[in-house]
C-alpha cells in the first residue's frame, strides 16, 4: 500500500492535472487502510491540498470518517486536516466548527486538545490568524521548543517567551525509547513494565520448547518463565499451562498466540507476539482485553518493552476469578476480546526513528473453559481405572446422554476428550476402522477450591445413520458438583 501511495504522489507531482483524481483515490484508499502511518500521511496531504481544489467540500466526509473509526493518532491527524479546510475555505468554516465541536469530547487528550485549539482559531472574526497558523513553519524543532519552554518556566522570567531569543540548544540522546512509548497511559502498565530482562525471544524460546512437551513438563518450563516476573510472585503454584491458541493467521503483519496459565485464584494469559514488519520496531506492547463476564477481573498487565523485525516478544494479562464456594467459583469466562496495543517506530536505513506512533491490531477472541482446569492423566491402565471407579462409587456420579451432531466416531471421540481435557486410558481414544460404537475411559485432576480432585469418566459413543453420533457419559469425582459441572461442559 505504501508503494501505491508513493506512485499516486509521483503522478500528482509530475502531472498537476491529475491532482483531484489522485486525492479522490486517496479518499477511497484510507477507507480501507489498516496502517496508521499511511493514513496520517494521506490525511496531511488532503488537509494541505484539498482546500485548493475546485470542490473542497467533497473531501470532508472522508476525513471525518477517520475521526469516527480510527485510532487516536489517526483521529488527531484527521482533526488537523478538517481544521485546514475551515481556515482556508470560508464557506466550509461553520460546518468544520460543528464537526470539531464533536471532537472536543474525544477519549484521547491529544484529539481533544487539537479540536479545542482549532475551534478557538476558527471562531476568530479574522481567519488570517488560522491561515497563518497552518501555513507557517514551526519556529523550532519540537524537542528544542519543549526544552526551551521548560527552561523558561524554571527561570520564572517576567518577560514573555520570545522564540527568537529564548531557544536553548538540545543535545540529541538516543536512548531507544520514543516519546510516545514513554507517554503510554499508566493503566496499560498496571502491575508493572516488561518482563524483567526477559524479552526479545527469551520467553518465546521457552514457549516453543514447551509446545512439544507433556502437560507436566510444560508446567515446569512455564513455572521457570513466570517465576522470573515479580508481578506473579504471589499467585501461588502453577497448576496447568495450556497449549498455544492462535489469535491471528500465520501470514499476517503481527502473529499472535496465547497460552493460558491456571493458578488457584487467577489465570494468566501469555501473548506471544511476532513482528513480521521489516520496516517497524514495536515498543511498549500490551494486549487490551474485554471480558464478556464481569466476574473475570483484570488485575495486572505486564508489557513487552520492544520487538524488532523477525523477533518474538511476550506480554501478559493476569485475571482473577470468584472463589467464594463452588456455586460462585467460575470456570468459564465467556468470550474474551483481545486488542494488541503498541507503539511503532519506522526503520530507515536500519535505524529506528525517534518518533513513535500509537497503533493497535485486532485479534481473535478467546475463552477460558472448564477443560483449562483439568490436568489429563494418560498413564492409568484399564484395570487400575476400573478399580478406582469402584472405589469412588456412584454416590457422586453424574450421567448425561445427548446427540453430538457429528457423523464420524473418531471425530466425536477426539472432540469429547478435548472438551473435557482428560487423558484416555490405554489408547482408547483410537476408534477401530468401520466401528459403529466405541467406549473410552478417561482420567484427570480438576482444580476446584484450590484442591486437585481426581476425576474419572466413562464415555460411550454410538453411531446411527439417522441421528449421527450419540454420547452417554458418566463422570465420578469425590465432589458431586464437579461431576455435574463436567457433564454439562460437553456442549
Amino acid at each position: 500500500k505504501r508503494a501505491i501511495m508513493n506512485a499516486i504522489l509521483e503522478i500528482i507531482e509530475k502531472i498537476p492535472e491529475t491532482k483531484e483524481t489522485g486525492l479522490e483515490q486517496f479518499c477511497e484508499f484510507i477507507e480501507d487502510c489498516e496502517f496508521p502511518k499511511l493514513s496520517m500521511k494521506i490525511l496531511d496531504l488532503l488537509g494541505s491540498e484539498g482546500p485548493k481544489t475546485k470542490h473542497p467540500g467533497k473531501y470532508i466526509r472522508f476525513i471525518f470518517n477517520r475521526v469516527i473509526l480510527e485510532t487516536a493518532s489517526v483521529r488527531s491527524a484527521a482533526v488537523t486536516a478538517l481544521a485546514r479546510f475551515g481556515a482556508h475555505v470560508p464557506q466550509l468554516t461553520r460546518s468544520v466548527q460543528v464537526l470539531l465541536s464533536r471532537c472536543a469530547s474525544d477519549d484521547d487528550d491529544e484529539v481533544r486538545d487539537r479540536a479545542v485549539l482549532f475551534l478557538h482559531l476558527l471562531e476568530m472574526k479574522d481567519l488570517s490568524v488560522a491561515k497563518q497558523f497552518f501555513d507557517s513553519e514551526a519556529p523550532a524543532d519540537p524537542k528544542r521548543l519543549v526544552a526551551s519552554l521548560e527552561a523558561y518556566l524554571e527561570g520564572k522570567k517576567d518577560l514573555a517567551f520570545d522564540v527568537s531569543k529564548d531557544l536553548v540548544e538540545v543535545e540529541e540522546i538516543d536512548d531507544g525509547q520514543g516519546k510516545g512509548a514513554g507517554e503510554r497511559k499508566s493503566t496499560q502498565n498496571s502491575g508493572g513494565g516488561s518482563p524483567a530482562n526477559y524479552n526479545q525471544g527469551g520467553a518465546a524460546a521457552d514457549t516453543t520448547t514447551a509446545a512439544n512437551l507433556s502437560p507436566q513438563m510444560q508446567v515446569n518450563v512455564y513455572k521457570e518463565l513466570l517465576g522470573k516476573i515479580p508481578q506473579f510472585a504471589t499467585l501461588g503454584p502453577l497448576f496447568k499451562s495450556s497449549s498455544a491458541s492462535e489469535l491471528t493467521e500465520s501470514e499476517t503483519e503481527y502473529v499472535v498466540s496465547c497460552v493460558k496459565h491456571v493458578f488457584k485464584e487467577h489465570v494468566v494469559l501469555q501473548y506471544n507476539v511476532t513482528n513480521n514488519m521489516e520496516d517497524q520496531l514495536l515498543e511498549n506492547i500490551t494486549v487490551e482485553i474485554e471480558s464478556e463476564d464481569p466476574d473475570w477481573a483484570e488485575e495486572k498487565v505486564v508489557a513487552e518493552k520492544s520487538i524488532a523485525y523477525g523477533a518474538t516478544g511476550v506480554c501478559f494479562v493476569c485475571l482473577s476469578r470468584p472463589m467464594e464456594g463452588f456455586k460462585k467459583e467460575n470456570f468459564n469466562s465467556g468470550s474474551i476480546g483481545n486488542t494488541l496495543k503498541f507503539y511503532v517506530k519506522d526503520i530507515e536505513n536500519g535505524v529506528p526513528q525517534s518518533v513513535a506512533t500509537e497503533d493497535e491490531y485486532q485479534l481473535e477472541d478467546l475463552e477460558i473453559v472448564e477443560s483449562d482446569f483439568m490436568l489429563p492423566r494418560n498413564n492409568i491402565r484399564t484395570m487400575d481405572f476400573k478399580k478406582k471407579w469402584d472405589e469412588v462409587g456412584d454416590a457422586t456420579q453424574a450421567i448425561k446422554k445427548f446427540s453430538l451432531g457429528l457423523e464420524d466416531l473418531q471425530n466425536a471421540v477426539d472432540a469429547v476428550i478435548d472438551l473435557l481435557g482428560m487423558g484416555p486410558c490405554d489408547n482408547m481414544n483410537e476408534v477401530p476402522e468401520n466401528a459403529r460404537s466405541h467406549g473410552v475411559f478417561m482420567a484427570g485432576e480438576f482444580l476446584s477450591g484450590g484442591k486437585r480432585l481426581p476425576v474419572l469418566c466413562k464415555a460411550g459413543f454410538m453411531l446411527d445413520q439417522r441421528h449421527g453420533v450419540t454420547l452417554k457419559i458418566a463422570i465420578r469425582c469425590p465432589d458431586v458438583n464437579v461431576s455435574q459441572l463436567l457433564t454439562t461442559s460437553v456442549r
